[in-house]
């Protein structure tokens, strides 16, 4: 009878542990939740994207605020595409470089943030788009001027693949 009781406590100590382990190894594989669309693309089913994604963002613009170029370089892809917001262009490191200098020299922008948040496409290339409220306070011609900006921001690859920046003027006060 000794023998069965210690028989029985093995096998369920047995099919405890063996359990254990199962339920370590199950994971539940949940569906993202949409949170947008894209126009004309039923396709696209937009998620919430990644934190790391608006962590690059965020280290580019405090590396505008110290003026760092070789740092804000560093974190832009080679290939780097921008819209500004008075419709300039640049493409490519090089114009890049080259816009940043004149316009740390000429207005010395310093950069407010307001929120960002990140959406991904899980369809799509692995672009993570961070969508970005700041407030830029410039001085040209010993005049301070405000503005609102929003920038739609393109990261991949932990770099800055491109972006659109929207700019609103603030109402005199």
């Amino acid at each position: 009878m000794k023998n069965q009781i210690v028989l029985l406590l093995l096998t369920l100590s047995y099919g405890c542990v063996d359990q254990a382990a199962k339920t370590e190894t199950t994971r539940t594989i949940e569906t993202p939740r949409s949170v947008g669309f894209l126009a004309g693309n039923d396709s696209i089913s937009w998620v919430l994207g990644s934190d790391e994604a608006i962590e690059v963002w965020t280290k580019w613009v405090e590396y505008h605020n110290t003026q760092e170029i070789d740092k804000i370089l560093a974190l832009a892809a080679d290939n780097i595409k921008i819209n500004g917001p008075e419709g300039e262009y640049i493409e490519g490191k090089e114009a890049l470089k080259g816009f940043l200098g004149g316009w740390f020299t000429s207005a010395n922008p310093k950069f407010r943030q307001q929120w960002a948040t990140a959406v991904t496409d899980p369809n799509g290339n692995g672009m993570q788009w961070i969508h970005n409220a700041y407030m830029v306070d410039m001085t040209t011609e010993e005049q301070q001027i405000t503005e609102r900006h929003f920038a739609a921001v393109g990261v991949k690859d932990n770099l800055i693949q491109k972006f659109w920046i929207y700019s609103g003027k603030l109402p005199s006060q």
